[in-house]
């Protein structure tokens, strides 16, 4: 049986945490990202696919390579972000859809261990994924499938919670 985490852990990963509209600028360490991929990689996914590509983009260069591949709006937040992840996974013509799916489950546990850790995160889904590659990936064996924010977030400016439906209006006990 598995075990229950505390209400503090519940507030840290979900109830609590937020998108931040703005970053600080505090620098995430390599300690911190090593962090945050050890836990990553303990996620159970379909072990068909390839293990996920996790590029963390913090340079100014870099940062200038992926604004390019995200609409306007976004690209402020990137520069003034201190780090982005961007998720990609291994191309296997034989398999398809799998390693797309582990990769996209992944971006989930980036999402956890990161908050688990003491980061904000901005998940990015709208980003041109064949710009992406080409500037990061350009040897073809890699599509990115998700990019990330990562930092400390500015808690004066904080979105709040989307309004989601509750249990009645989303889910069926069959």
């Amino acid at each position: 049986m598995g075990r229950i985490v505390n209400d503090e852990a519940l507030d840290t990963l979900f109830r609590a945490a937020r998108r931040p509209d703005a970053w600080l600028a505090q620098p995430v360490g390599d300690t911190l990202l090593r962090a945050v991929w050890e836990l990553v990689k303990l996620g159970p996914s379909s072990s068909v696919g390839a293990p996920v590509c996790l590029l963390f983009v913090r340079s100014d260069e870099a940062k200038a390579r992926l604004r390019a591949a995200v609409p306007a709006a976004t690209q402020a937040i990137i520069m003034s972000a201190p780090v982005m992840a961007i998720l990609g996974h291994a191309l296997d013509p034989a398999r398809r859809s799998a390693p797309r799916c582990d990769g996209v489950l992944q971006a989930a546990y980036l999402i956890l261990a990161a908050r688990a850790l003491g980061l904000d995160c901005t998940p990015i889904w709208d980003f041109d994924g064949e710009a992406v590659d080409a500037a990061f990936f350009p040897e073809e064996t890699i599509a990115a499938d998700f990019v990330c924010i990562l930092g400390h977030g500015d808690d004066t400016r904080r979105s709040p919670h989307e309004v989601r439906p509750g249990f009645d209006e989303a889910c069926k006990i069959l």
